[in-house]
Parts: C-alpha cells; sequence; structure tokens
C-alpha cells in the first residue's frame, strides 16, 4: 500500500506539471499574437514617425506580450508588475489612438501609479494594490467620450474598440471584482483563459487596421500634392525669365528666391521694339498651386497685352478685369514700368510696394491691388532717369524678412541696400530671415553706353 502511494505521488505531480500549461497554452497563443502585434506597430512606426500611435500601440503590446510569456513560464506571482507600468503606458496609448491632445492632466495620475508598485511591497499600503488600474481607467473613460463626440467614423471604431477593452479591463481591478464578484479567468474544459488578454488582441487589431487604412490614404494624399507642386514648380520655372532683355544705355538685373516649394512672385521683362523694355513685377496672395496657376495667367495675360500696347496704366486695368472674381477672395500686387534707352520711365502701380531710385522711395498714385475691383482705373506717372541713375524694384520679401527675434528687416534697410545689385540685396534679406517670396529687379541707367 505505502509503496503504491510513492509510486502515485510522483506520477500525480508529473501530471500536474503537464497540466498546468496544457491549462495555460491559450496564454502563450496570445502571448504570441500580442508580440506580432507589437513588431508590426513598431515596423510601421519606423516607416512612419509622424503616427506616433504605432509607437505606443508597440510599446504597450511589447508590455503586454511580455506579460503572457512570464504568466506561461514563471507564473502570475509579479503579474502586478507588468500592470502597474503598463497604467501609464496604456494611458498614452489610448490618447493617441483616439487623438486626444490634451492630456497634460494624466500626469497627475503618476502618484498612484507609484503608490501602486509600492503597495505590492509594503503589506500595509495593500488596499492600493490595483489603483493604477483604477485610475488609468478614468482617464481611458475620458478619452472614450471625447472620441465618440466627434464626427469621424474610423475614429470611432477605435473607440469602440477602446470601449469593449475599457469593460472587460475592469475585471483587473481588486475593488471591482469585490463588488461584482467576477473572476479575472475562466476554465473552459483544460484551458484557461483571462477575459482581457482576447480583447486586447482584439484592440491591437482593430487599431491596426484603421490606422494603416488611414497611412495609405495619407501617402496617397501626399503623392498627389508632391506631383501637384512639381508641376507647379515646372510651370513657374518656365515662366521666369531665363535671359533679362538689355536695352542700350541700361543694364537689368534681376533674381527670385521662392520660400516654399512654390511662390506667389512673379516678373517679366519683354523688349518693345530695338530702344525700350515693360517690366512687370508682382505678388500673388496665397501660396501652392493656386498662387502657380494665378501667376501662370498673368504672366501669360501679360505677354499678350505686351503686343497691343505699351502704356503701364491700360495694361493694368487688362490685367485687373482678368483677374476679377479669379482670386477666390485673394488679391495681386503688380508695378509695371515702361524704360526707354533715353532714360524715360512710365510708371503705374496696383498697390505693389514702390520702388526706389538712387535709395529713395518714389511717389506713386496707387491703384488698388488686382483682383478687387473690375472698375479700378491705374494713373501713370512718367520720370526721367539721370545719368547713372539706379532704379530699384521688388517684393515684400524683402521688407518682411524677420529674424529670429521678430524684428522685421524693415523699409529703413531696404532703402539703405536698394543701390545694390539685385542678388546682394535678395540675399542680404534672406540672411537676415527670408519669411516669405523675395524678388528684386535693379536697372542701372548709363545713357551712350551698349
Amino acid at each position: 500500500m505505502m509503496l503504491a502511494l510513492l509510486i502515485a505521488a510522483p506520477a500525480a505531480n508529473l501530471a500536474q506539471q503537464i497540466a498546468d500549461p496544457l491549462r495555460d497554452r491559450p496564454i502563450l497563443v496570445l502571448g504570441v499574437l500580442e508580440s506580432c502585434l507589437a513588431v508590426a506597430f513598431l515596423a510601421l512606426w519606423r516607416t512612419a514617425r509622424d503616427y506616433r500611435v504605432f509607437a505606443w500601440m508597440g510599446l504597450y503590446f511589447s508590455i503586454a506580450g511580455l506579460q503572457q510569456f512570464w504568466r506561461y513560464f514563471a507564473g502570475v506571482e509579479y503579474d502586478w508588475l507588468f500592470t502597474v507600468f503598463s497604467s501609464p503606458i496604456i494611458v498614452l496609448t489610448a490618447a493617441s489612438a483616439l487623438q486626444i491632445r490634451r492630456i497634460r492632466w494624466t500626469w497627475l495620475l503618476f502618484p498612484v501609479y507609484i503608490l501602486n508598485l509600492l503597495a505590492s511591497w509594503l503589506p500595509a499600503l495593500a488596499f492600493a494594490h490595483t489603483w493604477s488600474v483604477d485610475v488609468s481607467q478614468v482617464a481611458i473613460a475620458v478619452f472614450i467620450v471625447r472620441a465618440y463626440r466627434r464626427p469621424n467614423s474610423e475614429l470611432r471604431w477605435v473607440a469602440a474598440a477602446f470601449t469593449v477593452f475599457f469593460l472587460v479591463r475592469c475585471t483587473v481591478s481588486d475593488e471591482f471584482r469585490a463588488w461584482t464578484h467576477l473572476p479575472r479567468y475562466v476554465e473552459i474544459g483544460d484551458s484557461r483563459w483571462y477575459f482581457t488578454t482576447p480583447t486586447m488582441v482584439l484592440l491591437g487589431t482593430v487599431t491596426l487596421v484603421v490606422y494603416v487604412r488611414a497611412l495609405i490614404e495619407d501617402r496617397r494624399e501626399k503623392q498627389r500634392l508632391a506631383g501637384e507642386l512639381e508641376a507647379a514648380r515646372a510651370v513657374q520655372q518656365v515662366l521666369v525669365p531665363a535671359e533679362i532683355p538689355q536695352i542700350p544705355g541700361c543694364k537689368i538685373d534681376a533674381i527670385y528666391l521662392p520660400f516654399g516649394e512654390v511662390g506667389g512672385d512673379f516678373f517679366q521683362i519683354v523688349p518693345v521694339g530695338s530702344h525700350s523694355v515693360l517690366a512687370v513685377i508682382g505678388d500673388v496672395s496665397g501660396k501652392g498651386m493656386p498662387a502657380a496657376m494665378a501667376v501662370s495667367l498673368l504672366v501669360g495675360a501679360f505677354s499678350t497685352l505686351a503686343r497691343y500696347t505699351h502704356s503701364p496704366g491700360e495694361i493694368l486695368t487688362a490685367l485687373n478685369q482678368l483677374m476679377t472674381g479669379r482670386n477666390s477672395g485673394g488679391f495681386t500686387t503688380c508695378l509695371v514700368l515702361r524704360i526707354d534707352a533715353d532714360g524715360t520711365v512710365t510708371a503705374a502701380n496696383a498697390g505693389h510696394p514702390a520702388p526706389y531710385l538712387d535709395g529713395e522711395e518714389l511717389v506713386l498714385q496707387n491703384g488698388l491691388p488686382l483682383g478687387l475691383a473690375s472698375e479700378s482705373n491705374y494713373t501713370e506717372i512718367t520720370l526721367r532717369l539721370p545719368p547713372a541713375a539706379s532704379l530699384t524694384l521688388l517684393t515684400d520679401g524683402v521688407v518682411e524678412a524677420r529674424n529670429h527675434l521678430g524684428e522685421l528687416f524693415g523699409f529703413d534697410r531696404t532703402a539703405a541696400i536698394s543701390t545694390h545689385s539685385a542678388e546682394a540685396i535678395a540675399h542680404a534679406a534672406q540672411h537676415f530671415g527670408q519669411d516669405d517670396d523675395i524678388t528684386v529687379l535693379t536697372l542701372a541707367f548709363a545713357p551712350g553706353t551698349r
């Protein structure tokens, strides 16, 4: 009899040792799934750093997967340690996944996390054993409610997954289980199933699907916009004169420094016969493709009008009528000049910064910018440039250049360097702190030279 008991005891222990891993095999399987989700999220984050939700989800599922492996191989003795560390992570993960911006108040929960950590070691603090779960649940509930209030259907799918996770995660709390008498897991056949683990896998899967789809759509949109910008940039490069026409007795230089991919500044110089040129400089409000299209329209119209009239005022009137109703609420400042070989300059202005003559700002009668009122008229002025005169035309990107202290380049600095070359003026403003497109056009008049 005794011999039979001695033989049966080791056999029973062996059977128990075999039964425990079999009973906990769902833990191992789900741990592998959570680890796969962690790898997927972190891999996506490496390729899309602007999607921080992938980083937080990857970190959370790394901890969750490690917790499952610990349960399977080492038991649940230190399960609380994973719960304490994962609680603040799941709060930040939920905020990122549900696109909640103002979360600074959640840092006030950290003393509770620390108290929970101490409670696991100090019997006197046993009452706070799962407080980290309780306070993190409050934060997650707030985030879920805020997400449901947004009119974003995809975000509501993520909120629904977090709602299921929130409800099941309540079973981790000692207070909730004491109130409801619900266990943390159930045994089905010879397998043990923790409630939270399958819902975490569901949460990760739904979030992964939603945000991968959002990532694909985002990248498609960025590729489309990049294509549009490339097309606009190509159009703009064609519109910028490759060579500057010259007339006897006048040296003309120009430089264009766009601030972004596509700018709203433009200039053109068109020869008029053999002894004169028409010059235009302007600035379209707005940026990107709409500004590029407006620039192309203005440049094409100016080149056409220059064939039929050499009057700056008539050209501005025609351009204004063309742009009225086409600017989508915007406007265009523009300055047109006709420069003759004998030094005579005829100018008309549509709200553009005045040119500088030998360092002094010219007084011009300002008309309304193009596109604001179809009945606008533009008065011409005529002046005779003195020998060795320097005339400088520029856009407001020079005057409005701003340094790191917020100081503007200003009119005084602009006037002081207005007799310099176009390249020197433009680069001075750029180095000061370019904040807009910069275009500078200079005319150095020297009668009798060729």
